[in-house]
């Protein structure tokens, strides 16, 4: 090998070996591990909370359910959180009524239906950029249910007051679909639409899925989103 194939040889190898240090410096950073919520140091964060109304329909009868939702809203995509509701509307059921004169034991006024839950929500937003866009909740949790009757309570000083017959608690799953509209950057409108639910009911003259059913009524979000 001449002397000059022997120099062009060597500044090969150099040009080689310190090509890639000089890549593996100029190179941007490594953004660090991924975690599920992306590993950004950009990522948005805020919270809401919201007053719902909800029309139901329980044991054949027309009700209203009233409740709060809110939670932290993670890049304006999903929201965790709570939501809970509570009946507003005492039902009635006759058969609880004819079934307690069976048994000896009626009650000293007609009875009444009550029930409430609440529990985990979760809520993807889709197209969340637009002013009107869909959300998708679903809530995880469980509620209680009882029968009772108006009476007066001689320990409460003869203030109106309840007379407590039989109840029970369940558990609940609630999927629905909100239709949104942005009216100013820190509230938002929806119509909600949702179905209930329920772990089987036990108690006497009531069907085990009366709690089933349909809400559809509106929510009104406050909040940083």
């Amino acid at each position: 090998m001449t002397t000059r194939t022997h120099y062009l040889a060597v500044l090969m190898i150099a040009f080689a070996t310190t090509n890639p240090l000089q890549a593996q410096t100029t190179a941007p950073p490594d953004d660090g591990m991924r975690t599920l919520l992306g590993g950004r140091t950009d990522l948005h964060h805020g919270g809401w909370g919201a007053p719902t109304a909800h029309y139901t329909r329980i044991m054949d009868q027309d009700a209203m359910l009233v409740g709060l939702r809110g939670g932290w809203l993670i890049d304006h995509r999903v929201t965790v959180g709570i939501a809970g509701h509570g009946l507003v509307t005492p039902l009635r059921n006759i058969a609880y009524d004819a079934y307690l004169l069976d048994q000896g034991t009626p009650a000293p006024r007609p009875t009444a239906f009550h029930m409430g839950y609440g529990g985990l929500l979760i809520e993807p937003i889709i197209a969340y950029r637009s002013p009107v866009h869909i959300s998708l909740p679903i809530m995880f949790g469980a509620g209680g249910c009882a029968y009772d009757f108006n009476t007066v309570l001689p320990e409460e000083d003869g203030q109106p007051g309840y007379g407590y017959l039989e109840g029970q608690a369940f558990f609940v799953v609630e999927p629905g679909i909100d239709l949104e509209m942005n009216v100013i950057p820190l509230v938002r409108l929806g119509i909600s639409a949702s179905y209930r639910y329920t772990s089987d009911l036990d108690l006497p003259a009531t069907a085990k899925d009366a709690l089933h059913g349909a809400n559809v009524g509106v929510v009104v979000k406050i909040g940083r989103f």
